[in-house]
């Protein structure tokens, strides 16, 4: 009798590490491994840090990326073209820092395209049309007329489901929405259509502001994690930059060139604020505002390995 209960007890011990030996061994296997990194022909080494995804600390991105693609990036020479051509060459040229224009179709559908003006037909060499006033194109019209006769023009869905197979890009909104009750309605369709996608991407998202009622007007639609002031709507004066965004907590302000100088700057920077300026191409100008404090320029054609 007590042969037997030995027996049975044998065959359950056996039975009961064959059910939980994989188990255990899903969780001790990784510490092993993770302390076996550690050590490098015998000696004990300091472990691997893991970076972070590009937007995971608010404005760490500036470190990482001193030009922002304006537009979405320049190809063949032309500029502003918003196309899936101009963002693949410069995300494949190292640019992850993208900013592009965001507009809507007379039918309702978000696209990227600077406006619906007579200079912006011109820009992407296409037909002015005849009828006045100019209205917004439909969606059908807008995805079947190429820019420059060979790019492709590209919806706000077609961006997120880039952003959404590349997280490691961030994206800067131009919607050029001075009023705020405005920039609210169209932040509430750029969230609904980015959610339609992929809820993640939003992470990726740095609205530019254009005016300081903007930021609450935003913000209430959905709590971005980082914002861009950027001054080229508004007349605010340097201290007014200065306490608006300091006061916001927004730690990137863009400026052209007639607003900058080295001491709006470095006013900025005692604040821990940087400076980005748009649109510089020209390589040597580029190092020259480096050398001034500025962080980092918007660009239609410099690349990573230019500078």
């Amino acid at each position: 009798m007590n042969k037997k209960i030995i027996f049975y007890g044998i065959i359950g011990f056996i039975l009961t590490t064959l059910i939980i030996s994989p188990f255990v061994f899903a969780q001790v296997l990784p510490g092993i491994a993770t302390e076996a990194s550690l050590i490098v022909s015998g000696k004990e080494t300091a472990p691997v840090a893991i970076q972070p995804a590009i937007e995971s600390m608010p404005y760490d991105w500036v470190n990482q990326e001193p030009l922002i693609s304006h537009a979405l990036g320049g190809i063949g020479g032309y500029s502003g073209t918003n196309s899936i051509e101009g963002l693949k060459r410069a995300y494949n040229s190292g640019l992850r820092v993208f900013e592009t224009d965001i507009t809507a179709t007379s039918d309702g559908h978000l696209v990227l395209r600077h406006d619906w003006e007579a200079g912006t037909y011109m820009v992407l060499g296409q037909a002015i049309p005849d009828a006045r006033p100019l209205e917004p194109m439909t969606l059908a019209r807008f995805k079947s007329t190429k820019i420059q006769q060979q790019y492709t023009p590209m919806t706000f869905k077609e961006l997120c489901v880039f952003m959404s197979e590349h997280p490691d890009m961030l994206l800067v909104t131009d919607t050029k929405e001075a009023d705020s009750t405005k920039a609210t309605q169209l932040f509430k369709q750029i969230v609904s259509e980015a959610n339609g996608v992929d809820a993640q991407v939003l992470r990726q998202f740095i609205p530019q502001l254009y005016k300081q009622d903007n930021y609450d007007a935003v913000n209430r639609v959905y709590p971005f994690r980082q914002y861009i002031y950027t001054l080229y709507m508004n007349g605010d004066s340097m201290k007014d930059v200065v306490n608006f965004a300091s006061g916001k907590g927004i730690g990137v302000v863009v400026m052209d060139e007639n607003r900058y100088t080295p001491e709006f700057v470095q006013a900025l920077l005692q604040k821990g604020i940087y400076t980005y300026i748009n649109t510089i191409n020209d390589v040597g100008r580029i190092h020259t505002l480096f050398s001034t404090g500025v962080k980092g320029v918007m660009t239609d054609f410099a690349v990573p390995g230019d500078l």
